[in-house]
């Protein structure tokens, strides 16, 4: 099964979201769609989040597509930000005829995207993010902690990223900072030796459609 993006934005003045399924398998699936707020092992059951997306439930016949309609249901989320949920896809395979007198493992696939809820009041675009981000390395017991402050009023994702100290490179991690928040994202063991003065920090940032932008900005090792 395969899904338009890597993400879905779900405009705070829409009536209803609507995202194409479409099946690539030559045999049918069935397929289980649900939202949570931010439960990894979530089930249709005791999903969560403000959400109500039909069909919840149905059969996709082999090389064939199926529109989802997602509609927002809550109220009382920040009209200035950004906020985020989890989208669900559970895909469930046929029995095999063919081998239906041996005992079948049945293996269901998940697949799990970021819903983000953006009301139309949000100052500023997307598109300015990474010009607004701004890092800085805090000493902390063990190490150190990249910080990341993102002002503006939308989630920051990165697919992760690279510290410059002295002839150094540190790997940084994925990881995401909310909007008009300051987090410490990436933590940087001490063993790492990183010599005081300045450094570069190199990450990605994914936008809307999925596109990695590029930020390299100067860092101080304290």
């Amino acid at each position: 099964m395969v899904t338009v993006g890597t993400r879905v934005i779900y405009p705070g003045d829409a009536a209803e979201k609507t995202m194409q399924l479409t099946n690539q398998d030559p045999f049918p699936n069935v397929v289980q769609v649900w939202a949570d707020v931010n439960s990894p092992n979530s089930t249709p059951d005791d999903a969560d989040a403000p959400f109500l997306i039909t069909p919840p439930v149905f059969r996709m016949e082999p090389r064939s597509g199926q529109s989802v309609r997602i509609r927002y249901v809550g109220e009382g989320l920040p009209q200035d930000r950004e906020s985020v949920f989890y989208l669900n896809f559970q895909q469930i395979p046929p029995r095999s005829e063919a081998h239906k007198s041996q005992n079948q493992l049945l293996v269901m696939l998940r697949n799990r995207l970021k819903l983000f809820y953006r009301p139309s009041g949000i100052a500023g675009t997307p598109e300015k993010v990474p010009e607004q981000l701004r890092f800085n390395l805090d000493r902390t017991g063990d190490g150190w902690q990249v910080m990341v402050d993102n002002p503006s009023g939308y989630y920051a994702s990165f697919s992760g990223g690279t510290l410059l100290a002295g002839g150094r490179e540190v790997p940084l991690k994925n990881g995401m900072v909310a909007p008009k928040s300051r987090i410490g994202l990436w933590h940087i063991a001490k063993n790492a030796a990183l010599p005081k003065g300045q450094a570069t920090i190199r990450c990605s940032l994914i936008n809307d459609h999925g596109a990695r932008i590029e930020i390299t900005q100067p860092i101080m090792v304290p």
